[in-house]
Order: C-alpha cells, then sequence, then structure tokens
C-alpha cells in the first residue's frame, strides 16, 4: 500500500517564539545580570517545586531554572540573541564593559543574509551562558 504525502510545508500554526528558556546556577546573580545590566522585569513566575524566575525585556519572555552545576559544554555554540537597536550598540556595549560583563572577544561587524552588514558582540552571563548582541532586529 503506497502512503500519499501531502505537496509543500506542514500546516502549522507557529508564528513566533513565546519564550527562550535557559539553565543558571545562581538565580540571584541571574537577576542581577538580566534585570539590572540588560533591563529585563521579572514576571509573576508559578511555583514549580525548583528555583527560577520569569523575565520580559520588549515582547521576549526568558524563563530562567536554577540547577545546582552548570554542565560542561565540550562543542558547538549555543547562545541565544538580543537585538540593539544600531544607534544604541556602542553605548550599550561601554556600558556592558564599565559594568565588569565579560565579552568573548570584541565587538565586530559581519556580513549576514548574504547582503546586510550587522554589529555582533557575545557576552557571558554569570552562569556561562552565551548571549549575543546584535543589531538585527526581529526578521
Amino acid at each position: 500500500m503506497t502512503r500519499e504525502v501531502a505537496a509543500g510545508p506542514p500546516m502549522v500554526g507557529i508564528s513566533g517564539y513565546s519564550h527562550v528558556a535557559i539553565d543558571v546556577d545562581d538565580i540571584g546573580a541571574a537577576r542581577h545580570f538580566y534585570c539590572d545590566l540588560l533591563g529585563f522585569s521579572e514576571l509573576d513566575r508559578p511555583d514549580f517545586g525548583f528555583p527560577g524566575a520569569w523575565l520580559r525585556v520588549g515582547d521576549l519572555q526568558l524563563h530562567l531554572s536554577e540547577i545546582e552545576k552548570m554542565p560542561e559544554r565540550t562543542s558547538g555554540f549555543p547562545h541565544f540573541a538580543l537585538y540593539v537597536p544600531t544607534e544604541e550598540f556602542d553605548e550599550t556595549m561601554q556600558a556592558l564593559r564599565d559594568s565588569g560583563v565579560r565579552f568573548l572577544g570584541q565587538p565586530s561587524s559581519r556580513v549576514d543574509f548574504g547582503r546586510v552588514t550587522v554589529l555582533a558582540a557575545f557576552v557571558v552571563d554569570p552562569a556561562g551562558n552565551t548571549i549575543e548582541l546584535t543589531d538585527v532586529g526581529p526578521l
């Protein structure tokens, strides 16, 4: 018996991200980093039986779950990216440097999508998670 396969992409209703969830090993240090340095605000969070926080910046949500020890990373480059408007990029980088945020290299520019020059910098939160700061906004 031959099974027919529908042509084209599946019909699903995904239109964007709801939130990104990451692990941290010190919820207090994470709150300071994301709220005090990056400007997130805290949202009410249900009691899941383990420490964490739900944060918001603009239309984005970041959910933090506290774990005892961060895992060793041996390959890949897991990260998420936050949008910084071009006209605020240099000032934001300087403010983060002044606050002692750890950068992975210097901010730089590159060509994305084969045609658009963008600014990008990679920073590390207190738990070791990598965050890209870029002037590429939502598509």
